[in-house]
């Protein structure tokens, strides 16, 4: 499949959020997570971050990983989301 620049773009945006959201599944509780959360409140114009400092354990995160996942497969096959996955899957 041929992607046009915005495409890309978008497909490492994507991508970044998944990135993120595995990220935060993995360590919620466990580790601070302000930054990653600072992070995807400017990607993603949420309010994640307003008040992380030691209180990731009693704030809860919903994933977004299924919606993100079905958008890709839908905006760029079942192929690109197996790569995505797989590159995740080996960084986290």
């Amino acid at each position: 499949m041929e992607l046009t620049e915005e495409m890309r773009y978008r497909l490492s945006y994507l991508a970044l959020r998944l990135l993120c959201d595995a990220k935060i599944e993995r360590d919620w509780g466990k580790a601070d997570l302000g930054a990653v959360l600072e992070l995807l409140d400017l990607t993603s114009g949420s309010n994640l971050a307003a008040g992380s400092e030691g209180a990731a354990s009693e704030r809860k995160y919903l994933s977004q990983r299924a919606k993100l996942e079905d958008f890709i497969d839908a905006e760029f096959g079942e192929e690109v989301l197996e790569i995505v996955n797989r590159a995740i899957a080996q960084l986290v």
